[in-house]
């Protein structure tokens, strides 16, 4: 999520550790940043939950996206959460989906 916009939706079917959390950004966060029309020095905020803080996270993170600042865990600043939910909900309205399968974006 950007001042522009929101980046892809991206469904998640396990718990996430710091490996699958590495695999994510790596998958998706090069793409959500062009999608959104950012270039190569914006800024990546993250709390410090234990996936987002371990030191393979952070070597990864200091190689690929220098630029990460990060903020106390369930900080206000970083729990825009609910703007989330609603534009969810208003695109799902849109569609009538029956189960997760169907969903395609």
């Amino acid at each position: 999520m950007g001042t522009t916009g929101i980046g892809s939706f991206v469904t998640i079917d396990d718990i996430i550790n710091q490996y699958s959390y590495i695999d994510f950004l790596r998958e998706n966060m090069r793409h959500c940043a062009e999608k959104l029309g950012l270039t190569q020095t914006y800024k990546f905020y993250q709390d410090n939950d234990l996936k987002h803080s371990s030191l393979n996270t952070r070597l990864w993170l200091l190689y690929n996206y220098p630029y990460v600042i990060k903020y106390p865990v369930q900080s206000p600043v970083l729990n825009p959460i609910e703007d989330l939910w609603g534009h969810l909900e208003n695109r799902l309205r849109k569609r009538e989906l029956s189960s997760k399968i169907m969903m395609k974006y």
